[in-house]
């Protein structure tokens, strides 16, 4: 369609006059505009392409948000309230848990021994391959073995100041007295006295001054109930012992005279207990012209060599009216007792629980002396230790 600027449109634009000085212009009809508009829009199918694609992007990026929040939660996860346990217990790892024991029993026996050298001194040194055991005479396998130069110890001490001890008691106290000093740091000890009746005068203590003052206002008199005395210093005193290692020592001219028990009942309360039992024992001198002239009481000689043989322990003997080096004594016996062999073995089977085990031990070493105690009974606990 033709127009000329500021007239209407011409049907013919050829027919008009060349020389009216109008100036022509092309205007586009409808269909041509359609056609134009055709060719520069994108086509449909175009379009859907798009919009797939915008979906898919938007697809992606909600997975990954949410991949993301599930990997936040995964890795600071909510706590959760308790909530009953259903399941079964795990199996128990306590040795004391009664469900972790065997059905079988098994009970080591232990065996500490002191072994000595011809001069009395302890022999140091030894090994597994110089002792044998042998218990009710069939000779038993070593399991386990061990030389402790160094262990702690309770000591208990008894001391007589009954009538017969009266020119005996300050040679007694300060045997004691140098005992005392002798002791470790970790060492503890308590006093008993007695006569006719029985007193504890200091329980148990690693403070050596207290038992020092424990002596004092001790004096002579009365009869000797020296069993009652061990009876309770084991059932009662040393069952508040700190260390495995008890040892009693017996300070008397060796002699009872006043107990309720008798010496056989005195002797299965040593055979029950762990406790070794050492002695000093304190005698009159036949050949001092001043114990000549008053009456004498010898110590017993049977009675401490059977209290201290059936423990494993020992006794010494003094005399009064001679000069010790005390305190040499106490090192020695000290040294002695600080000082152990341990010796285990695992028994035959079948045995009576109620029985009297016999023990021996023997060491490969000529001139050596050894002392253990000399048996245990099978139904008692930590069997047969010291």
């Amino acid at each position: 369609m033709w127009y000329a600027r500021g007239t209407k449109p011409l049907e013919n634009p050829l027919s008009a006059s060349p020389n009216l000085g109008i100036k022509w212009v092309r205007v586009p009809d409808t269909d041509t505009i359609m056609n134009r508009r055709a060719t520069t829009m994108p086509p449909k199918s175009e379009l859907t392409m798009n919009a797939r694609n915008y979906v898919w992007i938007f697809t992606i990026v909600l997975l990954c948000v949410l991949c993301a929040g599930v990997v936040s939660i995964a890795a600071h996860p909510q706590q959760n309230p308790p909530q009953e346990n259903t399941q079964a217990p795990p199996p128990p790892t306590d040795p004391q848990d009664p469900r972790f024991k065997l059905n079988v029993e098994v009970e080591l026996v232990n065996i500490t021994a002191t072994v000595l050298d011809e001069q009395g001194k302890y022999m140091d040194g030894l090994k597994l391959e110089d002792f044998q055991v042998f218990e009710d005479g069939e000779e038993q396998k070593i399991s386990f073995f061990s030389h402790d130069l160094r262990v702690p110890i309770s000591v208990g001490v008894l001391i007589d100041n009954s009538g017969s001890m009266r020119h005996k008691l300050q040679q007694a106290l300060q045997t004691v007295r140098e005992i005392a000093t002798a002791l470790g740091p970790q060492d503890e000890m308590f006093v008993i006295s007695f006569n006719s009746d029985v007193d504890v005068r200091h329980h148990f203590t690693t403070n050596m001054q207290e038992i020092q003052r424990s002596f004092r206002d001790l004096k002579a008199g009365g009869e000797t109930a020296a069993y009652d005395a061990i009876e309770l210093a084991v059932n009662e005193e040393m069952k508040k012992a700190k260390h495995n290692k008890k040892v009693l020592l017996l300070v008397t001219d060796g002699f009872d005279t006043k107990s309720h028990i008798n010496s056989t009942q005195v002797e299965d309360v040593l055979k029950r207990a762990q406790i070794l039992v050492y002695a000093i024992g304190i005698d009159d001198d036949d050949d001092d012209p001043l114990v000549l002239r008053r009456t004498r009481y010898h110590i017993y000689h049977y009675m401490l060599g059977r209290l201290t043989s059936i423990s494993g322990g020992r006794a010494f003997r003094l005399f009064t009216g001679r000069n010790y080096a005390l305190n040499s004594l106490a090192q020695v016996l000290l040294e002695e007792l600080h000082q152990q062999y341990t010796l285990s073995y695992y028994p035959g089977s079948g045995r009576d629980k109620n029985a009297w085990r016999q023990v021996e031990v023997k060491v490969k070493k000529a001139g050596s002396q050894i002392r253990h105690r000399t048996g245990y009974y099978v139904n008692q606990s930590n069997k047969a230790s010291n």
